[in-house]
């Protein structure tokens, strides 16, 4: 195994070996084990360094461009594929300087024009969406608790200058302890700068102004979405009080408000959430009271 300055060390993969002879996949100083997923432009490869030879853990997450990896010609994509897939991976390299506990760590990276990678620490968690379907009903408090972790990440990202781009459950992973990281930087951009002309990100958690044809990234736009993970997560959760959903059914409503300049910034929802999760859970622990469904 590498040392941990050696895990650190950018210069350490540049430039950029590959070995993709027979079986043996190299990548920088990474060996490639099976395919986690291929998406339009970047596939997920479970990786161990390159000296593990014969060590059976693949204890990280590497992600380059589709393509890289494989010699068949049917696989390859098109090159404007290929272009988008490089340009998210270099996002994710410039905003990985960025850290938090919440937040995906990079660990390696290579900025090669013929395979960029980046590498990631291998999480024993679920997508947010696999997790609700996972718990029936779980509490209104533990939906809070996620989300602020959601926005702690955030709040970090947008102090450093920061939108992420693609707040959705898919990108928050949970482990069995309820900690939560935030993933995937491939779409985040540096605030106020000019976006993509094409939008790339999840039109179901996308902020009115951003599909409006919006320039500028705005911490605003995670803002909104973190609301409407929040309120999906909600639909999923045991009946509580009217009294006790109430402060949390405004939160949310200011969150997704049409107007960004009318959304609170990312740390006044983290300073919310905490104080509604201590009132839900005296709510939720306390006399029963009639309840009522939060419907999505």
């Amino acid at each position: 195994m590498p040392t941990s300055a050696k895990m650190f060390d950018r210069s350490a993969t540049t430039p950029t070996e590959q070995s993709f002879q027979g079986t043996e996949k190299i990548l920088g100083i990474w060996r490639l084990g099976s395919r986690l997923t291929r998406g339009t432009g970047t596939e997920l490869f479970l990786a161990q360094p390159a000296d593990s030879q014969g060590n059976p853990r693949y204890d990280y997450v590497l992600k380059t461009v589709a393509g890289v990896v494989s010699s068949d010609p049917v696989e390859a994509p098109q090159a404007n594929v290929i272009r988008d897939a490089q340009r998210q991976i270099g996002q994710s390299i410039q905003a990985s300087g960025v850290t938090h506990p919440n937040l995906i760590a990079i660990l390696d990276a290579s900025h090669s024009p013929h395979a960029p990678y980046v590498v990631m620490p291998r999480l024993d968690a679920v997508s947010m969406d696999q997790r609700t379907r996972q718990i029936e009903h779980f509490a209104v408090p533990v939906a809070l608790w996620w989300t602020r972790q959601i926005g702690q990440a955030l709040e970090k990202l947008h102090a450093g200058g920061w939108v992420h781009g693609d707040v959705k459950p898919e990108n928050i992973l949970i482990d069995a302890k309820g900690h939560v990281t935030l993933v995937d930087l491939g779409f985040a951009a540096r605030t106020h700068t000019p976006m993509h002309r094409v939008f790339r990100g999840t039109p179901d958690y996308a902020a009115p102004e951003l599909m409006n044809g919006s320039t500028a990234a705005l911490p605003a736009m995670d803002v909104f979405a973190l609301g409407r993970v929040l309120w999906e997560s909600l639909s999923a959760t045991a009946p509580v009080a009217q009294h006790v959903i109430e402060p949390v059914a405004e939160l949310i409503e200011n969150m997704v408000a049409n107007d960004p300049l009318q959304r609170p910034a990312i740390g006044e929802i983290v300073q919310r959430l905490l104080a509604l999760e201590i009132q839900t859970l005296g709510g939720h622990i306390g006399p029963s009271v009639p309840a009522q469904r939060i419907a999505a």
